[in-house]
């Protein structure tokens, strides 16, 4: 999938946050001063796509790639290659972090290149379960806490993590938990999520991540009736009434619900909300 999506609106508003605080979550620890650019475009004009770059106070880009398959040999070559035309169009030092979920453990990180030895620095996030930070943020929310900013960075890399679901529902799950909260970081950890929608997620299944991410306007309403009855839980009770409907199926429920009083009541009443 060509990596131009990316460069969505929702997609912006989350590099400065994945560059400082997600990266020092997973360990990969610099002072960044800039964005890098992404995109490489040979003299053959074969264009290459790398998932972030960012320049550093001492002066050396760091890449960013996140995989879900162990491409061994082929993906180090690539990465390899990224390097070399990002270094040489640069002419600066690259480093690249590649991020491996979808199980992967153990990889190849080193290439023999005749000379020398390219090598990467692997993250495995197969160590991290998503189910736990589910569990633990449930319990937070559920007691009225406020989530920390290492929340939101556990919250944001869950799709990467293992997951006992299907990809397309850890992100529905992590994005109605983060919805939870209406502060800014939690706008860029739907950013980021949703990011990784858009790199891993095709057809039908983006789209319901779409709907999930368009289920806002439900929370924003039940919201706006808690403040004027003097009510504080409001957003909640409307993730909580997105999070049955989606999971029961039933899409022309809450897209009817967002705009229907009365049938909001109808399903609170239904789930016991």
């Amino acid at each position: 999938m060509a990596n131009t999506k990316h460069e969505d609106a929702i997609m912006k508003m989350g590099f400065d946050y994945f560059r400082d605080n997600i990266l020092k979550f997973l360990g990969i620890d610099h002072e960044f001063a800039e964005i890098g650019p992404t995109e490489l475009v040979e003299l053959t004009i074969h264009s290459l796509y790398m998932d972030f770059t960012f320049l550093t106070t001492d002066g050396i880009y760091i890449h960013i790639e996140f995989q879900t398959t162990d491409g061994g040999e082929e993906d180090l070559r690539r990465f390899h290659a990224y390097e070399a035309v990002y270094s040489n169009k640069t002419g600066k030092k690259v480093i690249t972090y590649v991020i491996y979920s979808g199980g992967i453990q153990k990889t190849m990180t080193e290439l023999d290149c005749g000379l020398y030895r390219y090598c990467v620095k692997p993250v495995y996030m197969q160590v991290k379960d998503a189910e736990e930070v589910f569990r633990d943020l449930r319990k937070k929310r559920d007691a009225g806490k406020t989530y920390t900013e290492e929340d939101f960075a556990r919250l944001s890399l869950t799709p990467l993590m293992y997951q006992r679901a299907e990809r397309k529902d850890t992100i529905k799950e992590a994005l109605l938990l983060a919805k939870c909260s209406k502060s800014r970081t939690a706008e860029k950890t739907e950013a980021i999520l949703y990011t990784l929608a858009d790199k891993f997620l095709e057809g039908s299944e983006l789209d319901e991540i779409k709907e999930v991410v368009a289920m806002t306007k439900i929370g924003q309403m039940l919201m706006d009736e808690g403040m004027e009855k003097g009510m504080e839980k409001g957003t909640e009770r409307g993730m909580r009434l997105a999070e049955k409907l989606l999971a029961a199926g039933r899409k022309e429920d809450y897209r009817r619900a967002a705009k229907d009083k009365e049938f909001r009541e109808q399903l609170m009443k239904e789930f016991k909300i």
